[in-house]
């Protein structure tokens, strides 16, 4: 019981505040034709505050329970000098009779100064406590501990603002002792999850005490609490009280109010003519009803309630043994249950017939005509008065659309039969009694059937105007078959090839295909462009489905060797291959480009933006530009040998003494071994050549050298 309208507990102040009166006098002699000459007339009357709260609860608590019959529970505590539980939980004391009789106990309020809603509010917090039987049902179903949440409405008279602030905390201290004691074992009591606190300021016309109203916010001792204020004047002989808590039920139980409106009924005066009357009708929601106004988003108000959907009475044509498709169905309240048009619906429903309701809707075209469709009913089960939301979409038995009428024209050349193929080879079927037999290890039959769904609509067009394959069926048979399975044997490859040279042959002979099935008057193409067009698209069909398995992708080499095509998967896979990899430099770019035309890459998901555009295409041009390292395109394997032509002649010993000597002084330095090459070309070491000839590094080592010998 996860809602906060599952318990409500009424504490109300019977003290001397609320024995004031309204101070709105009812006037006895109106009802009187003629008075008797030196009659004394009778003196006005005036309802106490007491009287009108009493009044309107009882409304209140009418609503609840013609509505919510078993599900919501309502309690009641009047507080003076001390308290007084009218109720308990059980389903026999949650009437309007039982409310009646324990009222009459309780007698008016009395006039002592010490009294107090203090008392009731304690015994408030208490009941709350205590679970109902739905929650020990719900309980003892879940083997756990119920959500318990509630609400408590005190009607009282505030003499100042402060007088708010105290009724908050003693409620918060009081929830706050109950939830530790319903925290100990076997205590048979439930803490307080939420709580809704709402305190109905109740004044005498003409007085004006300084409190204002204020909207639902939480406490900040304990979030879970929260607190409203109404402030209410008992005007017009109570009328604006009981407006207000119509307000609060309907905001409390999130209800809509739906209007019948044309109902037809017989006057007393003119028996032989008739008027149509409103009724007002308080329900939940029913489905359907996505724009109507309902209580949660509404603010309290004490005007009178206004309809949030208004519906047309129509003349009964049926009676209780037809059946209508309902969506849902939510039992009604009226909400002037005293009024005439009321007392003749509710008698009429009783009697067990049943209404239509009509939604009219006004033409908003030329025309001007106004449309009406069917979508309430109003009837009778076990004595409780049902509105039904009626399914007005196209049933199963409704004549189906023709598939033939679409959006911007007709389309006549649907492939239906083929459709109707396709959903018969995707047909599900219970397999419990074959659960045991089968061995479901490798995949189950659902994730079988999307694989097969997914093979057989690699390649489905909808119309026969844009596919040539499947208008020559006949012809191509059993290939488009035998392509969808998951696997083929070599007997199926060889059909297969069957029917590609078949194809061939026809070519050959200029047999005639058959004519494209098209919606549209076209003249008949020549029969080298049908040809042409068949070998496309059939090239196209056996690709789609050529990596299923190796026998797949024979079949459609044998297409492209007839053809003389070459495959191009096979073509960029080659061309990855040939790129080497070296460390000493980055590998290039895989060329995605053909002689001629350049090919963007597409990003891997989705549609492309402009950045992916705009690296896609700086990426093209660098692969244009890009030249292969010589001695990679030389080499034999993927590393580059660097100066071929040197070689050392020196041990790497004495190497490794040059080199350690070259920086073992200040200002010395070793020569280095010279190396000449076949032509006779000095080294860059400073080494002379065959001819005598010194290298300027040799002449820069002589001049530091002489420099040396200064030092």
């Amino acid at each position: 019981m996860a809602f906060t309208n599952h318990k409500t507990v009424f504490v109300l102040d019977h003290g001397p505040s609320m024995a004031e009166a309204s101070k709105q006098s009812i006037d006895f002699d109106i009802f009187m034709k003629s008075r008797p000459q030196g009659m004394i007339p009778l003196p006005p009357v005036s309802k106490s505050i007491w009287t009108c709260c009493m009044e309107a609860l009882c409304e209140y608590c009418r609503i609840v329970w013609d509505i919510f019959p078993k599900q919501k529970f309502l309690r009641f505590v009047a507080s003076d000098t001390s308290s007084k539980i009218l109720n308990t939980w059980n389903h026999k004391d949650q009437s309007n009779s039982f409310l009646l009789q324990s009222l009459s106990t309780v007698g008016p309020p009395i006039k002592r100064t010490e009294s107090t809603v203090m008392h009731g509010l304690d015994d408030a917090v208490r009941i709350l406590c205590e679970p109902t039987s739905l929650q020990k049902s719900t309980s003892d179903d879940s083997k756990g501990q119920s959500i318990n949440k509630g609400r408590i409405i005190c009607i009282t008279q505030l003499k100042h603002e402060n007088m708010m602030k105290s009724l908050e905390d003693f409620v918060c201290e009081a929830v706050l002792k109950y939830n530790e004691i319903s925290s100990k074992p076997n205590s048979g009591l439930l803490p307080i999850d939420e709580l809704e606190l709402s305190v109905i300021h109740v004044k005498p016309f003409g007085v004006d005490l300084q409190v204002s109203e204020r909207q639902r916010t939480p406490l900040t001792k304990a979030p879970f609490i929260h607190s409203d204020l109404h402030n209410i004047k008992s005007t017009r002989h109570g009328i604006a009280i009981a407006n207000r808590l119509l307000s609060l039920v309907q905001i409390h139980y999130n209800l809509s109010v739906t209007s019948v409106s044309g109902i037809p009924m017989k006057e007393e005066q003119h028996a032989n003519s008739s008027a149509n009357y409103d009724v007002l009708l308080l329900h939940p929601r029913l489905p359907g009803m996505h724009n109507i106004i309902t209580g949660s988003s509404l603010s309290p108000s004490d005007a009178e309630l206004s309809s949030t959907m208004m519906l047309k009475w129509n003349t009964p044509k049926i009676n209780a043994n037809e059946f209508f498709l309902c969506d849902a169905a939510e039992r009604i309240s009226p909400v002037d249950v005293n009024s005439r048009p009321s007392l003749c619906l509710t008698n009429f429903l009783l009697s067990g017939r049943s209404v239509l309701l009509e939604v009219w809707h006004h033409g908003h075209t030329g025309g001007g005509n106004n449309s009406r469709q069917t979508t309430h009913m109003i009837s009778c089960h076990g004595n409780d008065i049902f509105l039904h939301a009626l399914n007005t979409s196209k049933t199963p038995f409704d004549d189906p659309p023709s598939i033939s009428e679409g959006v911007g024209g007709k389309v006549t050349d649907y492939r239906i039969a083929d459709f109707n193929g396709f959903m018969k080879e995707a047909q599900l079927h219970p397999y419990g009694h074959v659960k045991k037999k089968t061995d479901f290890s490798a995949s189950l039959p659902l994730d079988r059937m999307k694989s097969k769904i997914e093979r057989m609509s690699r390649h489905w067009p909808l119309v026969f105007s844009q596919t040539m394959i499947f208008n020559v069926q006949d012809k191509l048979e059993p290939l488009l078959s035998l392509v969808l399975q998951e696997s083929m044997t070599e007997e199926d490859v060889a059909k297969c090839k069957g029917v590609i040279f078949h194809i061939i042959d026809m070519e050959r002979t200029s047999v005639p295909l058959s004519a494209v099935h098209s919606g549209a008057r076209t003249k008949a193409s020549k029969r080298d462009e049908q040809y042409k067009t068949l070998w496309a698209e059939l090239e196209k069909y056996l690709l789609a489905h050529s990596a299923t398995s190796a026998e797949h992708e024979d079949v459609y080499g044998c297409v492209l060797q007839c053809l003389g095509k070459t495959d191009s998967r096979a073509d960029m896979k080659r061309k990855a291959e040939t790129v080497f990899e070296s460390p000493e430099s980055p590998p290039p770019l895989k060329k995605v480009k053909t002689e001629d035309t350049v090919i963007i890459r597409p990003a891997q998901k989705g549609a492309q933006n402009l950045y992916d555009m705009w690296r896609n295409r700086i990426e093209n041009l660098h692969q244009q530009r890009h030249m292969e390292f010589y001695g990679r395109l030389t080499s034999e394997g993927n590393t580059a040998r660097l100066y071929p032509h040197m070689e050392l002649t020196t041990p790497p010993e004495q190497q490794g003494n040059d080199r350690s000597g070259r920086h073992s002084g200040r200002g010395t330095f070793q020569q280095s071994s010279r190396s000449s090459t076949p032509s006779g070309r000095s080294t860059p070491t400073g080494r002379s050549t065959p001819n005598g000839r010194s290298t300027p590094s040799g002449k820069s080592q002589k001049i530091k050298r002489d420099k040396n010998k200064n030092y």
